[in-house]
C-alpha cells in the first residue's frame, strides 16, 4: 500500500536524483507498474482514493444484487410515519425470506447506515419576503382554569418575514376556533400576507388530490375569500416545511406558560398571551439582522393587504329543527327560540363563545355557548306568547326560574297569584310583556318600588313606570345667547284688574 511519504519518496527520486522508474522500483522495494502508475497522475493519492482505490472490493456481488431493493425501502420510508419505518434487522429478514439473500446481517447494518445517510434530506436556507407569508399550526398546553386544571389548544401563526408572533388559546381545534383564530390574527398582524403555509388539517382540507393540490373546505374556501390571501399545503407528514411556526409551538409553551397560568378565564389567559407577544417583538432580535422582531414587523405591516371592512363571521353553520318545546339541539345542548317557530327549521351560527339562530334572515336568538353536555338554555321572552295562553305554566317554566331573571319577579309573582289565584298568572304574564316596549331594567325597577307599598297590582306597577320615565326627562335653561331672537323680543302683557272688573260688573269673587 503506497502512503503519502512512499509517493512522496518516488517523486524525489525521480525528479531531483534522475533514478528510471525501474531503479525505483528496486530501491523502495514495490512495482514497476505501481511508480509507473504513480508517476503518470501527477497526484497525490488522497485519502478518499486511496480507500477507494485500495480497499478491495466495496460490495460484494451478493450485495450489490439487493441494494437497489434497499434503496427503494429506504426512499419509500421518507414518506411514512417516523414510527412505522424500516429497521436494518428488518431490511435483513425481508432480504433473506422474500429475495433469498445469502449475505451477513451485520454487512446489511453498515450498508443501511450508509444508504440512510445519503437519502438525508438537505434543507436549503430561506429568505422570505416582507408581506408575502405567514404560517399556521396548533400546539397544546396545560393550565388551571377556575382551580381545575385544563388542556388548551394554542392556535399559533407567524409571518415569515418579521417573525412576529400571534398565539390565541382555545378550548377545541374546532373548525370555528380555527376561522376564528385566523380573524384575530390579522387584525393583530395589522394586514393580510399573500399566502398562507398549512399542514393537511380536517378544518382546512376536506381531501387530500395528487400533490400539493387539496379539495378544501367550503368555510376555508371562504375565509380566504374575504381575505383574499392564498392557502399553501405541505406535503404529507412534512411540517419542517413550515419550520418558523413549527419551533414557536414549544417556544410559546416553555416561555409563555411556564409557571402553569392559573385563570379564571380564558378572555384572562389570551390577554396574557397577547401581552407577552408584543413584549417578545419588541425585545427579540430577528436572526442574521440588527433589527428586533418590531421595527421588521413595522416595515412589514406597510406590504400587508388592509383588512376588510367586516369582520370574517367565523362560526359553523347548521340547520336544526325547532322542537315542540321551542328548542333546538346543538352538540346535546338545548337552545330556546321563539315559539312562533316551533316545528321550522332554522340555521344556527356556531361561534366560539355564542350561538346565534337565524330564520328568514332575521336573528331570532342568542345564547352564550356551553362546551358543557346535556344542558339546557331558555330565555323567558321566547314563551310569553305561549304563556298568555296558559298562563299557569309560569309557575313551572324553566326559563322563570334562571337565574338571569331577578328574584323581585319571582316573588311579586307569588303575591298576585297569592291574592288572585289563576287571575293573578295572567295579569303577571301582562307585566312581562311591559318590557319589550321599556326594557327590562325599567321593569325591574318599578317592581321594587311597587313591592315596597306592598300592593301587587298591574295599574300599581304601571304608574311607577310612568314616574321612573317621566323623571329620566332632562329639562334644561336655555342660556341668554341660545334664546331664539324673536322669543326675547316677546313680551307678555300683565293682567289689569280693573278690566276684569268691568267685565263682571264690578264684582270680584
Amino acid at each position: 500500500m503506497i502512503n503519502m511519504a512512499q509517493y512522496h519518496h518516488i517523486k524525489f527520486l525521480k525528479e531531483v536524483e534522475g533514478l528510471s522508474q525501474r531503479q525505483i522500483a528496486i530501491k523502495l522495494g514495490i512495482s514497476r507498474n505501481t511508480v509507473s502508475k504513480y508517476l503518470k497522475q501527477n497526484k497525490p493519492p488522497t485519502t478518499i482514493k486511496r480507500k477507494h482505490t485500495y480497499s478491495g472490493k466495496e460490495y460484494s456481488d451478493e450485495t450489490k444484487r439487493v441494494l437497489p431493493i434497499i434503496d427503494q425501502w429506504l426512499e419509500d420510508d421518507l414518506k411514512r410515519w417516523g414510527k412505522q419505518k424500516h429497521t436494518a434487522a428488518r431490511i435483513y429478514k425481508r432480504l433473506v425470506d422474500e429475495y433469498d439473500f445469502k449475505g451477513s446481517e451485520s454487512n446489511i447494518r453498515k450498508v443501511v447506515a450508509k444508504r440512510k445517510k445519503k437519502l438525508q434530506e438537505v434543507f436549503i436556507p430561506l429568505d422570505f419576503q416582507l408581506g408575502h407569508q405567514f404560517q399556521f399550526d396548533w400546539g397544546e398546553a396545560d393550565i388551571v382554569l377556575q382551580g381545575q386544571t385544563k388542556r388548551v389548544f394554542l392556535f399559533c401563526s407567524q409571518l415569515s418575514a418579521s417573525r412576529v408572533r400571534f398565539v390565541r388559546a382555545y378550548l377545541h381545534e374546532k373548525q370555528e376556533a380555527f376561522l376564528d383564530g385566523f380573524v384575530h390574527a390579522f387584525e393583530f398582524f395589522g394586514g393580510i400576507p399573500t399566502e398562507g403555509l398549512f399542514d393537511n388539517l380536517k378544518t382546512a382540507v376536506e381531501k387530500i388530490m395528487q400533490g400539493r393540490d387539496r379539495l378544501e373546505q367550503e368555510s376555508f374556501m371562504a375565509l380566504q375569500t374575504h381575505y383574499l390571501f392564498k392557502a399553501e399545503f405541505c406535503n404529507v407528514r412534512s411540517g419542517n416545511e413550515k419550520g418558523r411556526v413549527e419551533g414557536t409551538v414549544g417556544y410559546v409553551r416553555r416561555n409563555a406558560l411556564v409557571p402553569v397560568p392559573v385563570v379564571q378565564s380564558l378572555d384572562e389567559l389570551n390577554d396574557h398571551l397577547l401581552s407577552w407577544c408584543l413584549k417578545e417583538a419588541e425585545h427579540r432580535k430577528v436572526p442574521y439582522s440588527k433589527e428586533t422582531v418590531k421595527q421588521m414587523w413595522n416595515k412589514e405591516k406597510e406590504y400587508l393587504r388592509p383588512l376588510p371592512e367586516q369582520r370574517f363571521e367565523a362560526c359553523k353553520l347548521v340547520s336544526c329543527q325547532v322542537n315542540k318545546t321551542s328548542l333546538i339541539t346543538i352538540e346535546t345542548n338545548k337552545y330556546s327560540v321563539p315559539c312562533k317557530y316551533v316545528g321550522q327549521a332554522v340555521w344556527a351560527k356556531i361561534f366560539v363563545d355564542q350561538i346565534i339562530v337565524v330564520a328568514q334572515n332575521q336573528v331570532i336568538a342568542k345564547h352564550p355557548r356551553s362546551y358543557e353536555r346535556h344542558e339546557m338554555f331558555t330565555v323567558l321572552d321566547h314563551y310569553l306568547e305561549a304563556l298568555i295562553k296558559k298562563p299557569r305554566a309560569i309557575r313551572d317554566a324553566h326559563a322563570f326560574q334562571s337565574s338571569d331573571i331577578p328574584k323581585v319577579f319571582r316573588r311579586f309573582h307569588q303575591k298576585m297569584r297569592d291574592q288572585e289565584g289563576a287571575i293573578g298568572d295572567r295579569k303577571f304574564i301582562r307585566l312581562l310583556l311591559l318590557h319589550r316596549e321599556i326594557g327590562m331594567e325599567i321593569l325591574t325597577q318599578a317592581l321594587l318600588e311597587a313591592e315596597k307599598t306592598q300592593i301587587y297590582r298591574y295599574d300599581v306597577v304601571h304608574e311607577f313606570i310612568r314616574r321612573i320615565e317621566n323623571n329620566g326627562t332632562i329639562i334644561q335653561d336655555l342660556s341668554r345667547d341660545k334664546t331664539p331672537t324673536n322669543l326675547l323680543d316677546y313680551k307678555i302683557q300683565k293682567s289689569n284688574v280693573a278690566q276684569y272688573g268691568q267685565l263682571t260688573g264690578g264684582q270680584l269673587d
